[in-house]
């Protein structure tokens, strides 16, 4: 019996295109879902998450207030970013108040900046703050005696009020969706428009 070969050619082109189809409807759900924009159905498949959705996000925490060493009462508030490309980070910034509790009792006004990474928990779909470090600290007026204890605590605020925190949820049934088309949120890069997020095939063990 004599087959046709463009048969074969012509039904799988139709069963990937279906493939085709079912991934970008993922991958449309996810951004949807993620408030990300990004090309779904053609070109690379990544979500860009804006600056303003993050800082939107880290607000919700503050302002918010610490006693450090038991010598200060400190207050972070109106947190600021800026997207740093090519070190793959964020700048934050903050309006520090500080009330010494000991000496003077007075309260001095400053600011208090962090960079940090980011990365992508894949346990309950969360983009969060990565390896905060401190980068700079300015109190005005504060007397020269507390001056040496200033240092000694910006990085544990960093620790304590941000590393790990969340600057955006993704929907988990987008994630569960697009998991199941085989993708799933890989590198996160930050680029001057916001942070990329580029979803990855899903590795199968074995192959």
């Amino acid at each position: 019996m004599d087959v046709e070969l463009s048969a074969f050619p012509v039904r799988t082109r139709a069963r990937e295109r279906r493939r085709w189809l079912q991934g970008g409807a993922a991958l449309a759900l996810l951004g949807l879902s993620a408030g990300w924009t990004g090309c779904a159905t053609g070109g690379p498949r990544e979500f860009t998450l804006s600056e303003r959705q993050m800082l939107a996000a880290l607000s919700e925490r503050f302002p918010a207030s610490r006693r450090v060493l038991e010598i200060f009462d400190v207050q972070l508030s109106s947190p600021r970013l800026k997207l740093l490309p090519a070190e793959n980070r964020l700048m934050l910034g903050f309006d520090l108040g500080v009330q010494e509790r000991i000496l003077t009792s007075r309260t001095f006004k400053g600011s208090l900046m962090f960079s940090s990474g980011l990365r992508f928990e894949t346990g309950d779909s969360t983009v969060r703050l990565d390896r905060v470090r401190r980068e700079n600290l300015s109190i005005d007026g504060l007397p020269s005696l507390l001056s040496s204890n200033v240092n000694r605590w910006g990085g544990l605020l960093a620790e304590e009020l941000l590393e790990g925190a969340v600057v955006h949820t993704v929907d988990r049934a987008a994630i569960d969706q697009a998991a199941r088309q085989g993708w799933r949120p890989g590198t996160l890069k930050v680029t001057d428009g916001g942070v990329t997020v580029t979803l990855e095939p899903v590795r199968v063990q074995g192959v």
